[in-house]
Order: C-alpha cells, then structure tokens, then sequence
C-alpha cells in the first residue's frame, strides 16, 4: 500500500512538473513573438547607419541638374541655403512624432504582455498550490489509514499469539499432568517388574537404580589394578629416562676424553714439527758459517784500480 502511495505521488509530482515546463515555455514562445513581431532590427531608428546593404540602397551620385545632393563646384546649389528647411523640420517633427508613438505603443502592449503572463502564472501557482495541498491532503489521509490498518492488524496478530500461547500453556499443562499421572502409576516406581529382561542377563535402562557391593567391589579392584599398571608404567618411563641421562652422561664424557686425547696429539704434532724446523734452522746456520769461513776472500782497493787505467 506505501508503494502505491508513492507512486502515486511520484506521478502527481511529475505532471505538475510537466505543467510547469510548458507554461516557461509558453511565456519564452510569447516573448519571442513578441520581440520578432515589434523589436525588429529594420524598425530601429539607428538602422540606417547599420544596415549593411546602405550602400546598395543609396541612389545614383547624380540624378539631374536641380539635385539637392550635387557639390558647390556644379553651381547648382550653394553654402548657406536651406529651401527645403520647413518640409525637412515638418518631416523631422512627424517622424518624431510617429518614433513617440511606437515607442508609447511599444510600451503599452509590453505593459498589457507582462500584466498578462503575471497574471497566468499566479493563476497557475495558485492552482499548484490548491493541487499540492489536495495531495499533501490525500496523502496525509492515505497515510492515517494504512496505520489504522497496521495497528488493526498488529493487535489482530497480538490476540492471535496471546491464544495461541495460552493454549501451548494448556496442552503442555495437560502433558505435565500425564506424565505425573504415568509415573506415579508406572511399574517403574511401583517396582511391579523385574529388573532383567527376559533375553538374558541384559539391564533394563529405565528400571535400574543403582549398583549393588559386589559390583561396587569389582568396580574398586578395577580401578585399584588400573592405577597400580599406571604407576608401574610411569616407575618404567623413570627408570627409561634415567638409562637414556647416564648414557647421554657416558658419551658427553667420552666425547671429552677424545677431544682432549686429540688436542695432547695435536700438541705433541706441533711440538715435534718445531723441534724439526729448529733443527732444520740450526743445520742451515752451521752451514752458512761453514761457507763463509771457506769463501772468505775479501775484495779490496787493489782490485779496483785497474779499472780507471787506459791500455796502451
């Protein structure tokens, strides 16, 4: 119903619109009649000296000997005269007189033009207004009913879940009252049956209440034996940990004897190749003294004199 209710609206709205936009362009199509009817270019007083065919227009530089246009140089017509000086100034007043007019009428049928279109388009925002007030109206109205319809149907609804809880409430009194009744006239209560099924030894799960010692005694012997493999098995997982320490102590300590018996054999390795390299150091010096004393020819001045002598 509110979907309507805008749409509805929606339409009404835009045809006001639409009205609207055809009044503007009545009054832009009147103003430009208007303007192409009494505000022509070709009536404009000043149109002669704007009109761009003047030249076309103009007649012939001269016509015969008694024309008013011709210069001083043709003797025809002097500085100074004016014969035509009351027909130019009676047709100065005319057309003075017929330029006022226009421009009395102009303004005049301007006048009545604007006076008109005010009055239209008061008349026609007078009219959109009456319109918008009925479908704000309307609108209003449409809007009071589907509430009234809403809050009709909403204690409708709220009736119908208040019955239909009240009897959800009774028929669940009603099976809490069987139930009552069935267990307190039940054989389970009333022990009126035995408590092991005729197919064997298996326990009827709705009879039974509770264990007996024997059970209770096999239960506890049970549990005693299952703690007692527990605390077995965490003694074995001790002693597994403490055969793993040793062993791991065992071969850290091995380990330390071999990388010490490696570093002794290390030092002793350096130790003999020092030994060899002094020894070597040692023979070589005795040898280079053994060489010296048995190169031991000194070369002395005796030896260079001959060479700053010329052979003759």
């Amino acid at each position: 119903m509110l979907r309507s209710l805008v749409g509805s609206e929606m339409c009404i709205r835009d045809r006001l619109q639409k009205e609207v936009d055809e009044l503007k362009a009545n009054r832009e199509k009147s103003a430009n009649d208007y303007r192409q009817t009494f505000q022509k270019r070709e009536l404009r007083r000043e149109w002669d000296l704007n009109d761009p065919k003047r030249f076309q227009k103009e007649i012939p530089a001269r016509v015969g000997d008694d024309d008013p246009r011709v210069g001083v140089s043709s003797l025809q017509k002097f500085g100074g005269e004016d014969l035509d000086q009351q027909q130019r100034r009676r047709a100065q007043a005319q057309q003075q007189q017929e330029w006022s007019r226009q421009q009395i009428d102009e303004k005049t049928m301007k006048k009545f033009m604007e006076r008109d279109a005010n009055q239209v388009y008061e008349d026609r925002s007078e009219e959109m207004a009456y319109r918008t007030w009925l479908v704000a109206q309307k609108v209003a109205d449409q809007r009071a009913q589907a509430a009234k319809t809403t809050a009709e149907f909403n204690k409708a609804l709220s009736e119908q879940k208040r019955q239909e809880a009240l009897q959800f409430k009774s028929r669940e009194t009603q099976k809490n009252l069987e139930e009552i009744y069935n267990m307190v006239t039940g054989d389970m209560l009333n022990e009126t049956e035995s408590l092991v099924s005729s197919a064997g030894d298996k326990i009827k799960k709705e009879r039974f209440k509770g264990m007996n010692q024997d059970q209770l005694q096999r239960i506890f012997s049970e549990q005693a034996a299952q703690r007692e493999e527990l605390r077995q098995r965490k003694m074995q997982e001790a002693e597994d940990e403490r055969q793993l320490s040793m062993q791991d102590a065992m071969n850290n300590r091995m380990a330390l004897a071999l990388d010490r018996q490696r570093q002794r054999e290390t030092r002793l390795s350096n130790q003999k190749l020092a030994d060899d390299r002094k020894m070597q150091a040692e023979e070589a010096r005795a040898n280079r003294i053994k060489l010296n004393e048995q190169y031991s020819n000194a070369v002395g001045e005796e030896f260079f004199k001959p060479f700053d002598q010329c052979l003759m």
